[in-house]
C-alpha cells in the first residue's frame, strides 16, 4: 500500500455484487478494500465465506453501523431499496465519495422513485446530488459527484444501445417494445420460489411484463433526458436458466426511413472511442462475449418493408450490469484510469 492507494470499503459485501466487487477489486493495484459489511456474517474472516478470494487474508465482515465511522475514500453500497440512502449520508459527511449498486440513487426526483418502489425515498434531498452511474454518457458529471447511482442491468443493456439514437434525434414513431433475457444471479443471491435451480432449469418463463418492472421507470428516464420529451416502453424481462449474463432485444419502428450502414455509423460515432462498448456489423452478440467482462456487445438488424431497426445487446449481468461498472465508476471518480482492473 502506497500514498496514492485508495482506500474502499463495501456496504453488503456477501451479495452476488459484493461477492463480484472483491473479485475484481482484488486485481486492482490502486485500491485496499478496508472493510465488507455483512450483518448476518459479522466476525467472521472474508476468506471463511468466500476461500476462492485469498487476496482478502485477514480481513473480517464488520457491521454496517460501525463501517461509517471507517476513513475510506469511496464506499460500494450494495443493498436493497430504501437501505443504501441512509447510510449514504453519514459517510458523506465524512468526505467519501458514494458508488449505490441499488436503485436509491438512480432517480432524480423522489417522486418518480416512490411511483416504481411503492416507498417514499429515504433521502431525497440527495437526490440533487446525485448522477446516473453511465459512464459512456455521463463521464464528465461522475468526475465530480459525491453521490453516484449504478445503472440497474436492464437498463444498462437498453440504454446502451438507444441513447446513440435519440442523440441523433432519431426517435420510435410508436411505443418501443423491448424483450430482455437474465441469468438467475439478477434476481441476486436470496433463494425464492422461481429461482430454486428446478423451478429454473430446463425452463424459460416472462415476468413482470409490460410496465409491471421497477427498471422501466429508469430506463424511461434517460430516454425522455435524451428525447426531450416523454419516452414511454413495453418491457418484458424472461428468467433463463444461465448463472450470468443478460440478452436483450429492441424492436424500433423508425419516423423515417435510414439504412442500416447510417445506422452502424451512429453506433460507431458513438462508441468507437469507448474501451467498452463493441458494435457488431455483421453479426448478432451473444451473452457469452460478455461473460466475466464490463463489455457491451451491440448489434443490429433492418427491417425495410416495416420501417424498423431491431436492436441486440449483450452484457454480464454482474460485469457490466453492476460490479464492473461500478469500479469504472470508482476509477473515473478517483482519477485512476478508466480500464484499471477491468481489462
Amino acid at each position: 500500500m502506497t500514498e496514492q492507494t485508495k482506500k474502499i470499503g463495501i456496504v453488503g459485501a456477501t451479495g452476488y455484487t459484493g461477492e463480484e466487487l472483491l473479485r475484481v477489486l482484488a486485481r486492482h493495484s490502486g485500491v485496499k478494500v478496508a472493510f465488507v459489511t455483512s450483518e448476518k456474517e459479522q466476525g467472521q474472516p472474508v476468506q471463511q465465506v468466500f476461500p476462492q478470494l485469498p487476496a482478502y487474508r485477514g480481513l473480517r465482515f464488520i457491521s454496517a453501523s460501525e463501517a461509517t465511522s471507517q476513513s475510506v475514500d469511496l464506499v460500494f453500497l450494495c443493498l436493497p431499496a430504501g437501505e443504501s440512502a441512509p447510510l449514504a449520508q453519514p459517510f458523506s459527511e465524512n468526505g467519501v465519495k458514494i458508488v449505490d449498486l441499488g436503485s436509491d440513487f438512480r432517480f432524480y426526483d423522489a417522486k418518480v422513485y416512490e411511483q416504481w418502489y411503492g416507498k417514499k425515498h429515504p433521502a431525497p434531498a440527495l437526490l440533487s446530488e446525485t448522477v446516473y452511474g453511465l459512464p459512456e454518457w455521463n463521464r464528465e458529471q461522475i468526475r465530480g459527484a459525491r453521490y453516484v447511482g449504478n445503472p440497474g442491468c436492464y437498463p444498462t443493456s437498453i440504454l446502451l444501445a438507444l441513447l446513440p439514437f435519440y442523440r441523433q434525434g432519431i426517435l420510435p414513431d410508436n411505443t418501443l417494445v423491448i424483450d430482455s433475457k437474465s441469468g438467475v444471479s439478477g434476481a441476486g443471491k436470496t433463494p425464492s420460489r422461481i429461482t430454486h435451480y428446478v423451478e429454473v432449469n430446463e425452463s424459460m418463463k416472462a415476468y413482470m411484463p409490460g410496465r409491471s418492472h421497477r427498471h422501466v421507470g429508469e430506463i424511461e428516464q434517460e430516454l425522455s433526458r435524451f428525447a426531450n420529451q416523454a419516452v414511454n416502453i413495453l418491457f418484458t424481462p424472461h428468467l433463463v436458466p444461465m448463472s450470468r449474463g443478460i440478452f436483450s432485444t429492441i424492436y424500433m419502428p423508425l419516423q423515417q426511413q435510414v439504412s442500416k450502414q447510417d445506422l452502424l455509423q451512429i453506433l460507431h460515432a458513438a462508441y468507437d472511442q469507448e474501451p467498452f462498448v463493441h458494435i457488431l456489423d455483421a453479426a448478432i452478440p451473444s451473452t457469452a462475449m460478455a461473460a466475466n467482462t464490463n463489455n457491451c456487445f451491440i448489434g443490429l438488424n433492418v427491417v425495410e418493408s416495416a420501417n424498423h431497426v431491431i436492436l441486440f445487446s449483450a452484457i454480464d449481468n454482474l460485469g457490466k450490469g453492476a460490479s464492473w461498472q461500478a469500479v469504472q465508476n470508482m476509477n473515473i471518480m478517483l482519477d485512476f484510469d478508466e480500464e484499471a482492473g477491468l481489462i
